[in-house]
């Protein structure tokens, strides 16, 4: 008899979502009815997702939830895992998918920003500036050689630690990271409005990075993650 597989997949998506009361409601009872269990926040800027249960299953409620919510382009990302990762399903809805202070709209978000794992190691092998955007708890936990600690306790408080680094000038390379990607998306824009002009994000996140590269150099520690396996 086969294995059950059981996976854990995480993505997010900023869209304007409207009449998230309802949605809430379809997607918790398409999600239980499958004993999917997880997180999944809806905001009027878009969804973010983190959810584990049966392989069939997890493929099942993607398609049904890219289908629900009219999404495409998205990037996945997927893990094996030994068992279900969370305990609970839990949707809820908020004023944002990840808390800065503003809505981030989709045309705000630049492809070219994104760089896959080699692109990653080339550029932190260099003399870019590497900003983990990640709290410090995670930072402590692990991170990439030579990254600097905003010392972040709350994600709001972004842009006061990052003016708080006194960067060298506004051309030089700069690399964000974070866990799965979505911190990153707000950074970049915060970033850009304080005038850094050459903005590389990793794509995917640390999570992506560590399943391409498991045994790079370039990352030191673990990698705290939001679910019952506590690190990656």
């Amino acid at each position: 008899m086969s294995k059950k597989v059981i996976n854990v997949l995480s993505f997010y998506k900023f869209i304007k979502l409207q009449s998230l009361e309802v949605l809430k409601k379809e997607i918790y009872r398409f999600m239980s009815q499958r004993y999917i269990y997880g997180t999944i926040i809806l905001s009027p800027e878009g969804v973010n997702i983190n959810i584990s249960g049966d392989g069939d299953k997890i493929e099942e409620s993607k398609k049904f939830l890219l289908r629900r919510l009219k999404i495409h382009k998205v990037f996945f990302n997927v893990d094996n895992v030994s068992e279900v990762a969370f305990t609970k399903l839990k949707v809820k809805i908020k004023k944002e998918i990840i808390k800065l202070g503003f809505h981030l709209q989709q045309n705000q978000i630049l492809d070219h920003e994104h760089i896959d794992a080699s692109k990653w190691d080339k550029l932190i092998s260099g003399d870019a500036i590497i900003i983990d955007t990640r709290n410090k708890f995670e930072y402590l936990m692990g991170s990439f050689k030579n990254s600097l600690n905003l010392d972040l306790y709350n994600f709001s408080d972004l842009e006061n630690k990052i003016n708080k680094l006194s960067l060298p000038e506004k051309s030089k390379d700069i690399g964000i990271f974070c866990t799965g990607g979505i911190r990153c998306e707000k950074a970049s824009l915060v970033l850009r409005k304080l005038g850094y002009k050459k903005i590389y994000q990793l794509h995917g996140g640390i999570i992506n990075y560590l399943r391409e590269k498991p045994n790079s150099t370039n990352w030191q520690g673990e990698c705290f993650v939001f679910d019952d396996r506590i690190t990656y």
